[in-house]
């Protein structure tokens, strides 16, 4: 029998007590002391954090919720920087600040595009330890700079890696306990995903299926690096959900895993969010299981316990990329425990946890048909609620004629394209970067809102031939079998969903709410009544969780803030930071905390 969910004051209060300090010896660095973490329960990381952050999103819930509220909606407008460091080193062409920081006892752990692990004092900025220079020769010149975060867990802190190697380091010296490398950088597999620390396993996610890599989800022993259990994305022959594959297809890969996951202690599975299918265009028929796909797992073998497709036979590269959020909200009279997750068609999936069917209803709807080329499905999953952008492109937003020379073909969401002599382009809304692309979203259980940091404008598909098609794993631009375009114009969107409805509660959107450009840092939500998103151009911003209004933005910054923020306490003081190392944004190596003086 389900635990009920308890009341919002006893989760903030218990949240204080959220992974206490280590029992564990203490190493000191230039008067800096690291307490090295315990072997965390998954129920311990399942509470909703407060002084530390021990996981990627706060805790295994993965709703970017922090229970401090010293920093209020009252008082936020006078949040000043209480620190600013350089992690010193030079961001390469292409390289994006994309992973927020962990917080544990006093010390951050942050890290780079390119891999790089840094430990700061939480309440000062000032370093402890670094570790540089530990990718592969070569693999710093992939096509993908990005590095999501860490994973801490007795007295380790865990990365995966670009070059296809999960590493354990030691977490009061940065120096490396054991490595295990799961797949060859040079055949495309790449990982950008945090991995979890959950029970004493570390799962990560292989990241690398637009390059031809077969994706999977892999559990490793957090002591050992020694390999647990696999599960791959695309179904081999006879495994549930292979029927929906044309015979040889599945071998060509997809279904990356590009974000982190979440957990439930009490349910045993582990959500995750799948990749489209490669290449992008020209597949036989079939729903292509399970790319796509917001998938539950059993943790003790890897094992699918239940699947829910977003989009059937994706041409469009609507994969699902945002992190699922985990709930307890009563819809309806009823009591549920839900899942949201945010995606590039525009709208957020709820499901319910343990069994994978729709809480509010998502039917399947007739959808526009073109060719035997494009093999699109009859129908798609329709979220019955809002859509948080416009899903339909406009002639205003595009040149008067796509790369190839010809006109566009316009449409809504699902309008199919193939390589036809006239309308070879499809003007695309939502582009292939969403919607929600990776920017985790954030939950507060205080409002019952889900924050989306979005991107409002289209984007561009046209189709490659397959007998123009090249199957060379590890080339991107070989195994997708499209062209991609861009429209005129795009700019950001943070939304706030009612999950008990799936409707919008409030929307800022475009430059008349001061969001010119994408939003690219994903969101953090506070007791305090407050949420944080920040800007390409440089500035971090606070709003009323409940409103929307805007109350407060941080002075310019050296780059752009393209990574989800944090707050944690040390000393009794609250702290929110985020790394500004840009990528969408003006490129930089600074880490910034706020405070109030």
């Amino acid at each position: 029998m389900r635990k009920t969910l308890i009341s919002a004051l006893l989760i903030l209060c218990s949240a204080a007590l959220v992974v206490a300090a280590s029992a564990s010896a203490k190493t000191n660095h230039g008067g800096v002391s690291i307490s090295p973490a315990r072997a965390f329960t998954s129920t311990e990381l399942y509470q909703v954090p407060g002084k530390n952050w021990p996981v990627i999103g706060g805790s295994l819930r993965d709703d970017r919720f922090s229970s401090l509220d010293q920093i209020n909606s009252g008082n936020v407008s006078g949040l000043k920087r209480a620190w600013q460091t350089h992690l010193g080193y030079k961001p390469v062409p292409g390289e994006s600040a994309e992973g927020n920081a962990l917080v544990y006892q006093g010390v951050m752990y942050i890290t780079s595009g390119l891999s790089n692990v840094y430990a700061l004092d939480a309440a000062t900025g000032a370093h402890i330890w670094a570790r540089t220079g530990s990718l592969e020769k070569g693999a710093e010149g992939f096509l993908l700079k990005v590095n999501r975060g860490l994973a801490l867990g007795d007295g380790k802190l865990f990365i995966a890696q670009l070059d296809g190697n999960v590493v354990a380091m030691d977490q009061t010296n940065g120096k490396t306990v054991w490595k295990q490398k799961l797949g060859r950088w040079q055949e495309g597999y790449a990982m950008t995903t945090p991995p979890t620390y959950v029970d004493g396993q570390v799962i990560v996610g292989m990241s690398g299926g637009d390059w031809g890599a077969r994706s999977f989800v892999a559990s490793l022993d957090a002591k050992t690096g020694h390999e647990n259990w696999r599960w791959y994305i695309v179904p081999s022959p006879g495994e549930i959900g292979s029927g929906s594959w044309q015979l040889g297809e599945w071998m060509k890969g997809g279904g990356a895993v590009w974000i982190g996951a979440s957990y439930d202690p009490e349910t045993g599975l582990y959500y995750v969010v799948t990749g489209n299918p490669v290449p992008y265009n020209g597949r036989g028929k079939g729903d292509n299981y399970w790319t796509d796909s917001i998938v539950a797992l059993h943790i003790a073998d890897g094992k699918i316990a239940w699947g829910f497709q977003t989009v059937h036979h994706d041409i469009w590269d609507f994969d699902v990329t945002n992190p699922p959020v985990l709930f307890d909200e009563m819809i309806k009279g009823r009591m549920r425990h839900g899942m949201a997750a945010a995606s590039k068609t525009g709208w957020v999936y709820i499901l319910d946890r343990t069994t994978g069917k729709p809480i509010i209803g998502i039917p399947e709807k007739k959808v526009p048909q073109g060719d035997d080329y494009s093999n699109t499905s009859r129908t798609q999953p329709t979220p019955i609620g809002d859509a948080f952008i416009d899903q339909c492109s406009k002639p205003s937003n595009y040149k008067p004629l796509a790369p190839d020379g010809k006109k566009y073909k316009f449409g809504c969401i699902f309008t199919p394209y193939s390589p036809t002599p006239e309308g070879s382009y499809l003007a695309a809304n939502p582009s292939a970067g969403g919607g929600v692309d990776w920017p985790p979203s954030a939950y507060s259980p205080l409002t019952k809102y889900i924050y989306v940091c979005a991107t409002e404008g289209g984007g561009a598909l046209g189709a490659i031939p397959n007998n123009q098609q090249q199957w060379v794993p590890g080339d991107v631009f070989k195994v997708v079998g499209i062209n991609f375009g861009s429209s005129l114009s795009t700019h950001g969107v943070v939304a706030a969903i009612n999950v008990r409805t799936n409707k919008v509660a409030w929307k800022l959107s475009g430059k008349k709410d001061g969001w010119p450009t994408n939003c690219y840092s994903g969101m953090l939500a506070t007791a305090g009544n407050l949420v944080f998103a920040g800007h390409s151009e440089g500035i971090y911003s606070a709003y009323s969780a409940s409103t929307g209004k805007l109350l407060w933005n941080s002075p310019k910054l050296a780059g752009g803030p393209n990574a989800p923020g944090v707050s944690y306490s040390v000393n009794g003081k609250q702290y929110v930071s985020v790394f500004a190392g840009g990528g969408a944004g003006k490129q930089s190596d600074v880490v910034v905390a706020f405070a109030m003086p």
